[in-house]
């Protein structure tokens, strides 16, 4: 078993008096969600996209951070205080190129890593933003993949991350997704953490949300409850597609009994297997028996072309 408390944190995307006065509305939101037991918060696109100035446009190229660091120690310090992981979306200016960016940050105060947006929307194309192709990001023994808000309607983008190992996608947003996502998390098997200011959502790898909140709630606009949403996601875990699995699936829930936990997902064709003992992995049950992943199996059965 390894299990993770996961924050997505609809921060709102109203019009801030400063850039300042929206880091530390986060900084409130990610101090609640490590209160609550969260070991990773995931904000909304773009931290530093504020407006500020009562709604009068500002381009990319005169918010975009040369020191992300310095810009958002407010927030920074808040993390390692509290203990808790975090991404960090901020549009930034690298080299003389802008990028979206989110950097994940550690609950020691590392920075672990990034992704940039692999596809850059029309505007910010227009903006010469540079295209990322990051690898995955090494947190707590995970491989942590990512998307940002126009990335999630390329499928590339969650086929090569899956394919090259990743454990879960980290999804800061102004784009709702909508089902798409849900059927990336079921294809590929991972859990997804949209932080979108509207709605933010947690969908494991069945495809089903595990948690969902956001600026939608009139009871969140009219200043009451919190905009952070949490929940366990079991990451020893795995899909296993029916055919070559199911005729094993009674057998492995005989010898673990409560050691494990099995459920079928009928329409789907798939049994999703996890571990829940500290000291037995998927892996183990599953060379142990002999099954088989479904990305695997599909992989293999794949015709050559």
């Amino acid at each position: 078993m390894n299990e993770k408390t996961i924050a997505a944190i609809a921060l709102s995307n109203r019009d801030y008096p400063s850039f300042e006065a929206k880091l530390q509305e986060a900084a409130q939101w990610v101090e609640l969600a490590a209160a609550q037991g969260a070991d990773l918060a995931v904000l909304p696109e773009t931290l530093n996209l504020y407006q500020g100035d009562g709604g009068a446009y500002v381009s990319l190229d005169d918010v975009a951070l040369d020191d992300w660091q310095g810009s958002t120690q407010i927030l920074l310090e808040t993390a390692v205080r509290c203990r808790i992981a975090m991404t960090v979306p901020v549009l930034v200016r690298d080299k003389g190129r802008l990028a979206n960016r989110f950097y994940l940050f550690s609950k020691q105060g590392e920075v672990l890593g990034h992704y940039q947006k692999r596809n850059p929307a029309p505007g910010e194309r227009e903006a010469s933003m540079e295209a990322g192709r990051e690898p995955l990001i090494q947190w707590e023994g995970l491989n942590v993949g990512g998307a940002i808000c126009f990335d999630i309607y390329y499928q590339s983008v969650f086929q090569q991350q899956a394919q090259a190992g990743a454990d879960l996608f980290l999804i800061p947003s102004l784009t709702p997704a909508g089902d798409v996502l849900n059927y990336y998390a079921l294809l590929y098997g991972k859990p997804m953490v949209l932080a979108y200011p509207a709605w933010s959502r947690i969908i494991d790898r069945d495809g089903k949300e595990l948690a969902a909140g956001g600026q939608r709630w009139e009871t969140l606009r009219f200043g009451f409850g919190s905009p952070v949403v949490t929940a366990i996601v079991n990451f020893d875990a795995v899909t296993l597609y029916a055919d070559a699995n199911q005729e094993k699936i009674v057998d492995v829930q005989r010898h673990y009994g409560k050691r494990v936990r099995v459920r079928f997902d009928q329409p789907n064709c798939l049994f999703y297997l996890e571990s829940r003992s500290a000291d037995l992995s998927i892996g183990q049950i599953m060379q142990q028996f002999g099954l088989v992943s479904r990305q695997d199996y599909f992989a293999r059965c794949a015709p050559e072309i």
